[in-house]
């Protein structure tokens, strides 16, 4: 027989890795950290991510998870969804000039909206996952929609002072037949 089919398996051994996606970026050495940063993110792809995330989140909400295996992730997936809400709008209030700011500021909006529901039906979820459940879960999740019904307001309060500046971005005929005499 083959030597391959004699030996037994290697042993398979798991690490314990606690990862911190927040500390996977080190911006001590860029010179311009805002400037770098808005020029790498792609605001729908991010956006359709945490579209995913608020789904996966819900669904899990709806199954009746196992909270041994489930709840930390479901919990840390609520922290992250907070903080990267919280880092794209912030990056759409002081990017004033973006091309499509007021569409990004609706999705943010309703994504928003959706998140809020989903922390507001985790708190009164009766499942496995539940902050009923696990009482301790109970500040994160209300801060956590604290923060998100705060977000939504910015959200709302940019986006009406967005009509204003795209009409006044736009460029008249009269100014453009000025720009194109001095190209």
């Amino acid at each position: 027989m083959n030597g391959y089919l004699q030996q037994k398996p290697a042993s398979i051994s798991f690490i314990k890795v606690n990862l911190l996606p927040f500390s996977i970026i080190d911006k001590t050495n860029s010179t311009d950290n805002d400037s770098d940063m808005n020029k790498c993110v792609n605001f729908e792809d991010s956006l359709f991510i945490l579209a995913m995330r608020i789904r996966l989140v819900r669904d899990v909400l709806t199954l009746d998870a196992s909270p041994e295996l489930f709840l930390q992730k479901t919990a840390d997936d609520i922290m992250f969804t907070d903080h990267i809400f919280t880092v794209l709008l912030t990056y759409l209030e002081e990017n004033y000039q973006l091309i499509e700011r007021a569409e990004l500021l609706q999705q943010i909006a309703d994504l928003e909206w959706q998140f809020s529901q989903l922390l507001q039906s985790f708190l009164l979820h009766d499942g496995n996952l539940s902050v009923k459940t696990f009482p301790e879960l109970q500040g994160k999740i209300a801060a956590c929609r604290a923060n998100s019904l705060e977000r939504l307001s910015v959200a709302e309060r940019l986006r009406p002072a967005e009509s204003g500046n795209e009409r006044s971005s736009i460029v008249s005929s009269d100014e453009l037949i000025e720009l194109l005499k001095m190209a």
